[in-house]
């Protein structure tokens, strides 16, 4: 089974090695779409990207836009759609963030992009509808003398914000900032009015990950010199990504269904802009979009000024679901005037054993004056596990005559039977659509050894139904095989039928080394709304863990596991849940790896980067949990243990702190069995986060994970 030097196929060497694809932009026109190719992780020399330039309706015509010496990276078009704005270290590699223009009617001359001479370093970015202005966040400078300490001082809120925003004018080539925001607060998105004389902006108290769990503040602010900011009401946490300021009236953004909650589903919410200062986070002021059964995980504005026929009365988002291991990615149209009608939906693409890259897509709405037809356009990196198809971009070009909208469209269902905050329950006429692969990314995946793939469905005890995906070598013929129950991270994420082997993902690494490799949706993940999401609320343990070890359970019955060789691993809470099941079974497992996983809920609360999250999680805090509950966690069960434990960790990880690892290792050296004892191996990797950065370590990772389990499974 060792495969780790053999410089061929799915190995840690090549898989440290590859690269990504992502940040997927249409053009306003949708006859042209950009994309980033960036490695996965940072070698001997400093960080460096590519943007790639493809046509929509040609296949295989994607090419380098930027030659990849300077890390060009978060690429959008200019809303005129003749130029592209990017975020590039080209004065100073490897430090400075300054946006530039590339010209497309000078792209066949070579790539030469010109500064916009901001004058400070650029964080986030995004253009004014018109095309006129840009706005920006940058880190503030200070006049006054630094202090010779270093020290930091904590309080509520930490400290002034480190961000400011500003405003470039194309016209004037100047910036000015934006100085009627409270920067005491930090600046945590922003967004255009569709107008782009406004900016709508959240405010929290602190940048720290913590903060987002607190009350965050939603204003507006004319970008009008002297103009003060108007509070549109606040949310009790962070939603999820950026608002968007439709046309129509209304803010839209994505929420936990439940908006108080930590753990839960997320649902679209819409909101009035005219409606007066309130806590949006009540949903019994708005308006609440999917978030039951299926779950709501990203948005995208698709309308550019001057490609719609609406004349500022309606706006359309498109908006990436999860239902169970698929994908679909609907338009969402609102209308200002149409109170009976609020909204419609129109289904553009559902994937078919293929999987979406981390929201690597983007949708966009044109309508042609001169012939009165529209279009719309998705275009997505998207991979498939069951087809061996590696990660490239696709296009899909939806064309229907639904530009005017002259009359309203037809329910899909009697509107009784539907309540508001359920799936939305009107829908466009069957659109034709037509699809090209654009890319060839990747080839070297294409080429290895396949895998075989396949998502299984099961029933716990309870009734409940569960779904999973299986991994197997394609040449698998001698059943039953070692098992490795490899648990996705989270717990709010699931696992796809993708094909992306990368440092933490073990799947095709351990599949094409001859080990069977299942990967359960347990409760707490997402894909399958509230109820199930919220699951999670009932503490670690209650119900992830039982669903995890049902699937083994499956496979054991379907004849595919060797019940005598099983293992587990996962990374994140995949590591907690490997921790928890391991100090649990004491002996089932022959051996596992906990990768950057909790071993101590308490001490998560304490030191985590996100203590009301691990609250939630771990159901208990230091300071309000009853004595007799303070055995609940992995390193209060060491005793006993025989399995081979592996404990990797970055030393600079601040969402599960190093300590975690290390005092996994300390009780499992002192208190488990002789075999316990003799298989237990603590690696720490110095400068890596909660995910890895440097392509050495992310190498050496994976080639202790196949070692481990070819030794001790």
């Amino acid at each position: 089974m060792d495969s780790i030097f053999n410089g061929k196929g799915i190995c840690p060497s090549n898989i440290a090695a590859t690269q990504k694809v992502r940040n997927v932009k249409i053009s306003p026109n949708t006859k042209q779409i950009i994309y980033q190719v960036v490695p996965f992780y940072k070698g001997p020399e400093r960080m460096t990207s590519e943007i790639w330039l493809a046509d929509t309706d040609v296949a295989e015509s994607a090419r380098r836009l930027t030659h990849g010496l300077f890390n060009d990276r978060s690429a959008v078009f200019h809303p005129d759609g003749n130029s592209v704005i990017f975020v590039s270290d080209r004065q100073q590699p490897g430090k400075a963030k300054d946006l530039y223009q590339i010209l497309l009617s000078d792209v066949e001359d070579g790539c030469n992009p010109r500064i916009l001479g901001l004058g400070r370093s650029v964080q986030e970015f995004e253009l004014s509808p018109d095309g006129q202005h840009i706005a920006y966040s940058s880190v503030r400078t200070s006049s006054a003398e630094p202090d010779p300490c270093d020290a930091k001082v904590y309080r509520d809120g930490i400290q002034n914000s480190s961000l400011s925003l500003w405003v470039y004018s194309f016209d004037t080539g100047g910036s000015r900032l934006i100085d009627g925001i409270d920067y005491t607060y930090h600046i945590e998105s922003f967004t255009w009015s569709p107008d782009g004389f406004e900016l709508l902006y959240r405010l929290r108290k602190g940048k720290e990950a913590e903060f987002s769990e607190r009350e965050v503040i939603i204003q507006r602010v004319s970008i009008a010199p002297e103009s003060l900011p108007v509070t549109i009401g606040s949310y009790p946490r962070s939603p999820s990504g950026s608002n968007i300021w439709l046309d129509s009236g209304h803010i839209v953004e994505l929420q936990n269904y439940e908006p108080r909650n930590s753990l839960d589903a997320r649902a679209l919410f819409v909101h009035n802009i005219s409606t007066p200062r309130s806590r949006l986070g009540r949903t019994k002021r708005l308006k609440r979009l999917y978030g039951d059964f299926e779950d709501a995980v990203r948005i995208v504005d698709m309308q550019t000024k001057g490609y719609t026929s609406e004349n500022g009365e309606s706006g359309m988002i498109a908006v990436e679901v999860c239902s169970d291991v698929d994908t679909h990615i609907d338009a969402v149209y609102f209308h200002r005037n149409d109170s009976h009608h609020l909204f419609a939906v129109l289904p553009l693409f559902r994937t078919q054993g293929e999987a979406i890259w981390f929201g690597a897509w983007d949708a966009k709405y044109a309508f042609d004056s001169a012939t009165s037809k529209s279009t719309i356009v998705v275009a997505a990196v998207l991979s498939s596990g069951i087809r061996n198809e590696p990660p490239n971009v696709w296009s899909i070009r939806i064309n229907e005559n639904i530009g005017t909208r002259d009359s309203p469209p037809r329910p899909a269902i009697p509107s009784g039977d539907i309540r508001w905050h359920d799936v939305p329950n009107l829908y466009y006429p069957s659109l034709s659509s037509v699809r090209y692969k654009l890319s060839s990314h990747l080839d070297w995946l294409k080429r290895a050894e396949s895998v075989r793939t396949e998502v299984i469905h099961w029933l716990v005890d309870d009734g409940t139904k569960l779904s999973g995906i299986v991994r197997s070598p394609s040449s698998a013929v001698n059943y039953p095989l070692p098992t490795v129950l490899f648990i996705h991270g989270g717990p709010y994420r699931r696992d796809i039928p993708d094909y992306m082997p990368y440092f933490c993902n073990w799947r095709e690494l351990l599949a094409t080394a001859g080990y069977l490799v299942i990967s359960p949706n347990y409760r707490g993940s997402q894909g399958r709304g509230h109820a199930f999401a919220y699951a999670a609320n009932q503490g670690i343990g209650a119900h992830d863990w039982p669903d995890c070890e049902s699937m083994v359970d499956e496979v054991i019955r379907r004849g595919w596991a060797d019940p005598t060789r099983l293992a587990v691993a996962g990374w994140s809470h995949g590591g907690s849940l490997t921790a928890w099941g391991v100090t649990l079974t004491k002996n089932r497992f022959k051996a596992a790896v906990v990768g950057a996983g909790a071993s101590n809920w308490e001490g998560m609360v304490m030191e985590s980067g996100s203590p009301e999250l691990e609250k939630a999680i771990g159901q208990r805090d230091p300071w309000d949990c009853e004595a007799h509950r303070r055995n609940l966690s992995p390193v209060h069960r060491v005793d006993g243990v025989s399995t081979a434990v592996l404990i990797l960790h970055g030393d600079k990880d601040e969402r599960v702190p190093v300590g975690q690892a290390i005092g996994l290792y300390r009780g499992l050296q002192r208190k488990a069995t002789e075999t316990g004892k003799r298989g237990a191996e603590l690696v720490i990797y110095p400068r890596e986060p909660h995910g890895f950065l440097e392509r050495g370590h992310a190498q050496n990772v994976m080639e202790r994970v196949l070692r481990h389990f070819d030794k001790w499974l």
